[in-house]
């Protein structure tokens, strides 16, 4: 039988914390990547140039069948786009889809840690009130392998002293 569990948080303060470490590591890259582009501009600024008042203009290729069966294709202006209007949308969203993939990864992550450390209790708070042959028993990809196993051969000793 597999031992899956469904509640991904088990220790809600410690799970929230760790994701909380990873949260605050991706929001100071974000303002570290914000200040250098800020500072980029700034730059650009001081020696002259005003990149947020230059417009990009682009143009679009329409083509369609006439009447007679031919293709025509022409080219077609589109209103032009202020710089700042075409890059900025792209980096938050990027931002935002990182943010909420850190917040998956980290409470995913954070489960198989809290989730082993929780059974490694459970199952020593078991010994402790008499039970024998006790086992530490992880799933496979749970962290904590190497302290289940020392926790297993204490047991295991304690059981021999009794």
């Amino acid at each position: 039988m597999k031992n899956k569990r469904s509640r991904y948080l088990i220790d809600r303060d410690f799970q929230l914390r760790f994701v909380g470490g990873f949260v605050l590591l991706v929001v100071v890259a974000f303002v570290l990547f914000s200040l250098v582009v800020g500072l980029y501009y700034w730059g650009r600024y001081m020696a002259g140039e005003n990149l947020f008042r230059e417009f990009i203009t682009v143009q679009r290729q329409v083509s369609h069948i006439d009447a007679s069966g031919a293709r025509v294709t022409r080219t077609e202006d589109v209103p032009p786009v202020n710089r700042i209007e075409l890059v900025l949308p792209p980096i938050l969203v990027n931002n935002l889809i990182i943010l909420v993939l850190t917040v998956v990864i980290g409470i995913f992550y954070s489960h198989r840690i809290a989730g082993a450390a929780h059974r490694i209790e459970a199952d020593i708070a078991r010994s402790l009130a008499g039970e024998r042959d006790v086992q530490v028993r992880l799933r496979k990809k749970d962290k904590l392998q190497r302290l289940a196993t020392q926790v297993n051969k204490l047991i295991s000793e304690l059981d021999r002293c009794r």
